[in-house]
């Protein structure tokens, strides 16, 4: 979850006010408790610390690289003995702190705070891992990576100075009937894609996403038995953007890019890739494309894979959040 005003920071893959949000909405899990919001209270300072612990993952940025980082962002750290393990250690720091409060109900309110930060991570599109043996990451594509009807509830909850029980269960049925509106949002988006393409195309899948910041848009990866077309369609006049319009290549050529490590990593990381192929001077040059997240006119994610006439592998390289970047991958496998 990510505010309007960091939208460069984004393209860059640093996320520095995600945790922030996820503190102010520990903040606000924390007045369920019946404490007063404050700096003093360890059950404050316990939910709100632990709603942002999970992301401790961003130190393989600054350890590594960009590449890394994705790799494992929102991964083992997010998973449940991780957030058991966080939680312990914030509750042993906070108990030395304050030593005359209730160790157990300051774990509690720790773990209630860092589970909640994987729980709202589940909840857009990005996803997250809560189980530790399973690789892939839940996602749900409700949420916006910044949504402001979820920051305002938190902001309700943390400022009101009277809350009693028809303030909280005001709260959380605002909160779930605004996430059974976006899935009828998500729904309605998804019938004006099938209807605008069903026509022209033999549809394989849709992957509807919402929008990095816009309210009543959400994005669409289409699949079909000819092209894969990324795109964003506004649900309020059913209008479609076609952003970009890519032919399948050769499923040989394609065989090759998941083959290599660049591909492994690259199709791990996206559900939703395009692979391009061109030449250059003898040189076959197969080039993934992550199809989700669309800024300043490029899709953020890339990697390549340069082959020679024989389908052997010259060199591959990935281009996390910037195309001009290139990490080579033997560095990381």
């Amino acid at each position: 979850m990510v505010s309007n005003n960091i939208l460069n920071t984004v393209s860059q893959g640093v996320f520095y006010l995600d945790p922030l949000t996820h503190g102010v909405i520990g903040l606000a899990i924390s007045t369920f408790s019946g404490t007063p919001v404050g700096m003093t209270n360890p059950i404050t300072l316990g939910c709100s610390i632990g709603a942002m612990a999970p992301d401790i993952d961003v130190v393989t940025k600054f350890i590594w690289d960009d590449s890394v980082y994705l790799k494992h962002h929102r991964g083992f750290s997010h998973t449940m003995p991780a957030l058991l393990g966080l939680s312990g250690v914030i509750t042993g720091i906070l108990h030395l702190l304050f030593p005359e409060s209730a160790i157990m109900g300051i774990f509690l309110w720790t773990m209630i705070g860092a589970l909640s930060h994987t729980l709202f991570d589940i909840l857009n599109s990005y996803g997250a891992r809560l189980i530790p043996f399973v690789k892939k990451k839940f996602k749900m594509n409700l949420l916006m990576l910044y949504d402001p009807v979820v920051t305002l509830l938190a902001l309700v909850l943390i400022f009101k100075s009277q809350k009693d029980i028809v303030v909280y269960g005001t709260s959380v049925a605002i909160f779930i009937v605004y996430l059974f509106a976006r899935y009828m949002m998500r729904k309605r988006a998804r019938k004006a894609i099938e209807e605008n393409f069903a026509h022209g195309y033999k549809i394989i899948s849709i992957d509807v996403l919402p929008a990095l910041m816009a309210f009543h848009k959400w994005n669409f990866v289409l699949s079909t038995n000819s092209h894969n077309i990324a795109g964003q369609v506004n649900i309020l006049n059913k209008r479609i953007e076609t952003r970009k319009k890519l032919r399948r290549e050769d499923k040989d050529l394609v065989k090759v890019f998941k083959g290599s490590n660049a591909g492994q990593y690259f199709t791990n990381l996206s559900p939703n890739y395009h692979v391009t192929m061109k030449s250059d001077e003898g040189r076959i040059i197969l080039e993934g494309i992550d199809l989700r997240y669309f800024m300043r006119d490029n899709f953020m994610h890339h990697a390549t894979v340069v082959i020679d006439e024989n389908l052997n592998i010259v060199e591959s390289f990935l281009q996390p959040y910037k195309y001009e970047k290139r990490i080579p991958v033997a560095e990381h496998f």
